[in-house]
């Protein structure tokens, strides 16, 4: 998932950063907490697809 987001955010510093922060789009949950599960997996995944299409712009 780093190498997803280093990718749509431009460097691993930023994509860390995300990672990190309560996203509005995850119920203001943090990305790298939702990781942790199967499901929270495909909720990020989801998530950056739809930043790289510039749904959350």
């Amino acid at each position: 998932m780093l190498a997803r987001a280093t990718e749509l955010f431009g460097s691993q510093e930023e994509a860390e950063e995300w990672l990190d922060r309560p996203a509005m789009g995850l119920n203001k949950n943090r990305p790298l907490h939702l990781l942790a599960t199967p499901a929270g997996v495909e909720m990020v995944k989801d998530f950056l697809t739809r930043l790289e299409y510039g749904a959350y712009t």
